[in-house]
């Protein structure tokens, strides 16, 4: 009961003080207490996020007895970064594998996601700015049909039209090729494409009326208007649009492996699924993998996370100034 009382008489004493204190004293205080707080919740978020990061580096950087040991658990006991160059040869990074006429033929599921990632990212730059361009300034009839028709292929999932659309290209013999999944981002669809319009054209919504209405008086045509004033105005957008469609292409496990599975257009996503089968062909069995062999592939199968992830990191960390400017504005053009 002392203790309790001593506590009690402490709080009262500082409950006094601060009765006390000035405004601006008060104020100060009431300033401090909420940065704390406020760093206090940032914190606790970044732990969150960052912590299966980093349990990903350290499992990738164990060796099989360090990942089997219950004494470690996240500092290994050395460095084993032969699961690096494992993880390397399963994911087909860079390399070359038996072709079916018996020779070799040369794969890299690495390229094969860059084609697709920075390729569509590109297209989606240009074919949404467009859309966004058309929705977001002029007014014309069937303006709103085609606002609805936007907005539809962002709420309807992909997942009830891929029968049809992988019978539509396996019609055209377009599959095991690069056009099913680039061809619809040159005309404002593919992934996420409605959003990326939409994005567009709530910027191109905040510029004022004056500063096209000044080019084409001008002479300016509607094109020159949308080249030489209107893009440079939505470079925030861009930016936007081009990191999370990089990055959404990047890490697409369902589209992309449904048109391109053959070994040689496989990208880096569905490879992930080989790193334990090509640990098992190393280990000379067949058939189904077996319990012991998949934990054993445990070290290797997160260093080919982290290799996945790496290039997505480094996109990141070049385009997070702009990324977070152009969040940060909102589109808010004045």
């Amino acid at each position: 009961m002392n203790i309790f009382s001593k506590i009690s008489g402490k709080v009262h004493e500082w409950v006094e003080r601060y009765r006390n204190l000035g405004y601006r004293a008060k104020k100060k205080i009431t300033f401090v207490i909420g940065r704390i707080f406020l760093y206090y919740v940032l914190i606790e978020l970044a732990y969150l996020f960052i912590l299966p990061f980093i349990y990903v580096l350290t499992t990738s950087m164990m060796s099989y007895k360090d990942y089997m040991d219950p004494s470690i658990e996240w500092i290994p006991s050395a460095i084993h970064w032969q699961n690096y160059v494992d993880a390397f040869k399963g994911l087909s990074y860079f390399g070359f594998e038996a072709a079916h006429d018996g020779g070799t033929q040369f794969v890299s599921s690495f390229m094969n996601t860059l084609i697709v990632s920075l390729g569509s990212a590109l297209l989606q730059c240009v074919s949404c700015a467009v859309i966004g361009y058309a929705l977001g300034r002029f007014n014309f009839k069937g303006k709103n049909f085609i606002f609805i028709t936007v907005l539809l292929a962002l709420l309807i999932p992909p997942q009830t039209t891929i029968i049809a659309s992988y019978g539509m290209w396996a019609s055209m013999q377009s599959i095991n090729t690069f056009l099913p999944v680039m061809l619809p981002t040159l005309f404002g669809l593919g992934l996420r494409g409605a959003l990326f319009a939409l994005i567009y054209m709530y910027f191109f919504q905040r510029i004022p009326n004056a500063m096209d209405e000044a080019a084409r008086i001008d002479g300016a045509g509607p094109l020159r208007v949308f080249m030489q004033i209107m893009l440079p105005l939505v470079r925030s957008a861009t930016a936007i649009v081009f990191i999370f469609s990089f990055v959404w292409h990047w890490n697409d496990n369902y589209e992309a492996p449904m048109y391109m599975y053959s070994s040689t257009m496989m990208t880096l996503q569905p490879k992930l699924e080989n790193i334990k089968y090509y640990f098992a062909e190393m280990m000379g069995s067949s058939g189904e993998v077996s319990e012991f062999a998949k934990a054993m592939t445990e070290p290797t199968l997160f260093a080919g996370c982290f290799l996945v992830m790496l290039p997505v990191l480094i996109v990141y960390i070049l385009g997070q100034k702009k990324l977070a400017a152009g969040i940060e504005r909102l589109g808010v053009i004045e």
